[in-house]
């Protein structure tokens, strides 16, 4: 099998649960409070490493106690940390507000994680067939720079464009798989539905797009092709991390060698049932969970 290279973002998450997010200059009374590892990045990373993935996740955390509380977090969950590096900053924080449906709003400060340099990839991490993971809480720079490096090492490149940032054209056509969900496929391409968006990018030089639709599934599009995956239908408790687990049970399909259509049923699964649970990284089942 091969392995997952995770090149992404690692935080604290602070999960406030209310029965209704506050409007403009409202105070709301809380049901609870929760501190959970995050990080798009490691989200991901973990989602791949249940799921039975081998891992190695590259970036920053603070010289803080939640950096080594992170980093902790990541070893217990099988990820090979040997790449993940102090920064000068603190480590990263997001601030997740969680309704009674199970909606979220977010606030990040990106900390170590903006620290995280092209030169803090090491070429020798990506082999021939491994799957590289990327997101968008890191410089951009040092993502468009570990696409280029991960293709010319014969990985298979995964591109999660959360949160949506304008990116260079020339990443595209790097890019084997790109998996934003609808409002980011349209904002990323300033297109006005998800054929149009799908089209752009395919345009701009990626093989494929897999665009994720909530309790709708995902759909898949490629050179003259759009599959619809539906969900199943579950109880949403919280959907923090349903994108992040989809991406990572998606890179542990692919490379288990499965077709990229039965690895998009499979992430399909994997995100309805993470958003049945409370948190990001705590929400992520094991495979024993998914085939139960």
């Amino acid at each position: 099998m091969a392995k997952v290279v995770v090149v992404g973002s690692i935080n604290m998450d602070l999960v406030f649960r209310t029965a209704k997010r506050p409007d403009l200059g409202e105070t709301v009374k809380g049901i609870d409070f929760n501190q959970f590892p995050g990080g798009k990045g490691a989200n991901q990373g973990v989602a791949a490493a249940r799921l039975g993935a081998e891992v190695y996740m590259v970036g920053k955390v603070g010289k803080d106690p939640y950096g080594q509380e992170l980093l902790n977090c990541l070893k217990r969950e099988g990820v090979n940390t040997e790449k993940v590096k102090y920064g000068q900053k603190s480590t990263g924080l997001a601030n997740i507000v969680v309704d009674e449906q199970g909606q979220n709003t977010i606030i990040t400060i990106e900390g170590a994680n903006g620290e995280v340099n092209p030169e803090d990839i090491d070429e020798e991490l990506f082999s021939q067939g491994d799957i590289a993971l990327f997101q968008l809480e890191i410089p951009i720079e040092t993502v468009v720079h570990g696409v280029k490096l991960a293709k010319k090492r014969g990985a298979t490149v995964i591109l999660d464009p959360a949160p949506v940032r304008e990116l260079p054209l020339e990443i595209y056509q790097y890019i084997d798989i790109i998996k934003p969900n609808e409002g980011e496929a349209l904002a990323l391409t300033k297109e006005g539905d998800i054929q149009s968006a799908a089209a752009w990018l395919i345009n701009k030089g990626v093989k494929k797009v897999v665009i994720t639709l909530g309790e709708k599934g995902a759909v898949l599009f490629a050179e003259n092709l759009q599959k619809e995956f539906p969900a199943p239908k579950v109880s949403v408790v919280d959907t923090t991390a349903a994108g992040d687990s989809f991406s990572g049970a998606l890179a542990l399909a692919l490379s288990k060698g499965e077709e990229l259509e039965k690895a998009i049923q499979f992430a399909t699964k994997v995100g309805s049932i993470t958003v049945t649970k409370l948190g990001a990284q705590s929400s992520l089942p094991t495979l024993a969970q998914v085939q139960g």
